[in-house]
């Protein structure tokens, strides 16, 4: 009896894809040495430690216990200064018929110039001062709190701007990864198409299935080729991002794990938020720096004691050495109501810094429940696209089985696998968005 063609072909395609699943199924060689990896945590900390914003924040610190030291030197320690003053005033002396340029109108009755009962001829003096302001401490404090609110509030601002940079190298992070993610599906991808495109060149050998279908999944397989590029480079791209934002010299690439990113679900006591800590210095500084503008309607009193030289002719100078001392007092009559008026502005000041705080603390929990609320939408989109992800690979198995058999096109299968292709895409900018809406809840959360 005469064998049938069609039994011996089946059955010569059966031979190839047999010995084709046998080396599928071998095991894959010695991989190379993973490249390092690093987390979040590594990238927040060296943008905390190299950014100048740190030290910013330090050294605010130590310069306002200096300036401290230095108003309480300057309102209530003695200072002592040296004074030296030489006041020469030329005339035109016109004695006995004769005009002369003398050095002063000393013994001159007729003479052009500066009249010597009010400039004295001239004046020769030098002497040593000590001054000790009296009764100052209360101006000395209130100058310390000044200079000390102004520190605070500029330690405040730093403090706020290494909360933003956190909160930047986290979204960037975050993008980072997004890149990984991508690469990660389209090299699952090209794995599956490059198993499948093995399948099939043996089985176009056996004449069992059409080149163009062979050239259909060479196609695709180039265009996730392309994708793998792409999504390279905007790795490479966005990782020396991250390096630039955290302070970082190296452009080496390394691999970074899954965020460790947990839901801060309880913030600062009301009142204590880093935010609000802003308005909370903003009052304090205008109230100190009103009481510092009250100062002014203190009185001042001042010792002072000296001694040295003071003469107004040179051939009397050896006998013009002496010492005084005596008391320096002044305040403040009027100034044209200049101080209400300064009270009435540092009010307008406080109630616009009030208004600030206030919205704040009005609008701050609706925009935490607004990201509250997208996360849970998140959820419940992640949870329906993993679940569509699955069925997706119950369907690819499948179809790879009747593309074998010859009971399914290979135009059917691609596009399946494209579908596919889109919902493992979407689930990574899923989960790239709710990283992105932990962080910025976090970022309020403060």
């Amino acid at each position: 009896m005469t064998a049938n063609p069609f039994i011996t072909t089946n059955w010569r395609g059966l031979g190839w894809l047999l010995a084709l699943l046998a080396l599928l199924s071998r095991p894959a060689a010695a991989q190379v040495p993973p490249t390092p990896t690093r987390d979040l945590a590594y990238y927040l900390a060296q943008a905390q430690q190299n950014s100048p914003l740190s030290a910013d924040v330090k050294n605010q610190g130590r310069a306002v216990q200096l300036e401290t030291e230095r108003l309480r030197a300057f309102y209530t320690k003695a200072t002592g200064t040296l004074v030296g003053n030489y006041t020469g005033v030329p005339v035109l002396a016109r004695d006995n018929g004769r005009t002369t340029l003398r050095y002063s109108a000393d013994n001159s009755s007729n003479y052009v110039g500066y009249d010597a009962a009010l400039s004295n001829g001239a004046l020769y003096q030098g002497y040593a001062q000590l001054t000790q302001p009296l009764f100052n401490q209360k101006r000395f404090e209130a100058y310390a709190q000044q200079a000390q609110g102004f520190a605070l509030s500029q330690q405040n601002l730093s403090q706020l701007s290494l909360h933003d940079l956190e909160k930047l190298v986290g979204d960037q992070y975050i993008l980072c990864r997004q890149d990984l993610d991508q690469l990660a599906y389209v090299r699952e991808l090209l794995g599956i198409l490059g198993k499948q495109r093995l399948l099939v060149q043996k089985l176009v050998a056996a004449s069992l299935l059409k080149q163009s279908d062979y050239a259909l999944l060479s196609i695709e397989v180039e265009t996730q080729e392309l994708f793998l590029n792409t999504y390279r480079t905007a790795y490479h791209r966005d990782l020396l991002d991250l390096n630039v934002l955290c302070g970082l010299g190296d452009t080496t690439e390394v691999q970074l794990a899954a965020p460790d990113l947990p839901l801060r679900r309880t913030g600062p006591a009301p009142g204590l938020s880093g935010f609000t800590t802003r308005y909370r210095l903003d009052s304090l500084t205008l109230a100190a720096n009103q009481r510092v503008f009250e100062l002014r309607y203190k009185p001042v009193l001042n010792a002072f004691a000296n001694g040295g030289l003071e003469a107004v002719n040179f051939a009397d100078i050896p006998q013009r050495f002496g010492v005084s001392a005596g008391l320096q007092f002044s305040v403040y009559l009027f100034d044209g109501r200049q101080r209400q008026l300064s009270r009435d502005r540092t009010s307008v000041l406080l109630a616009t810094t009030r208004a600030y705080r206030q919205n704040f603390a009005t609008v701050n929990p609706v925009r935490q429940q607004r990201l509250l609320y997208e996360l849970r939408q998140l959820d419940e989109r992640q949870r329906l696209a993993r679940e569509q992800i699955a069925s997706y690979r119950q369907v690819l198995d499948s179809y790879k089985r009747e593309v074998i058999a010859g009971q399914l096109s290979v135009v059917s299968y691609v596009q399946v696998l494209k579908n596919f292709s889109a919902a493992t895409r979407d689930l990574v900018l899923l989960e790239n968005n709710r990283l992105l809406l932990i962080n910025a809840y976090n970022y309020w959360t403060w």
